[in-house]
């Protein structure tokens, strides 16, 4: 009966099964954290739409308030422009 003999390099598998451990660890961290961005921006999200629908009216408000002002402050010299160019 034939004999083989393996020569084992303890040293190689200790630093091979390191940097597989090292590999999983990397890439369980990589997931948590992309998870925990992800759970921080959704929050972010419903915490901003909880704001504006609690609030919308006074948005709303302001949002027409600065509208109307930019339309005259803007928009009212054009249009006296446009009704002197119109007259001449």
């Amino acid at each position: 009966m034939a004999e083989i003999t393996i020569t084992i390099n303890e040293d190689e598998i200790a630093k091979l099964v390191t940097e597989k451990i090292a590999e999983s660890m990397a890439s369980e961290y990589g997931r948590m954290s992309h998870d925990a961005k992800c759970g921080v921006r959704q929050g972010v999200d419903n915490a901003v739409k909880d704001y504006i629908y609690a609030n919308k009216d006074a948005i709303i408000e302001k949002c027409v308030s600065r509208a109307s002002a930019e339309l005259v402050r803007k928009g009212l010299p054009k249009l006296l422009e446009r009704m002197e160019a119109r007259n001449e």
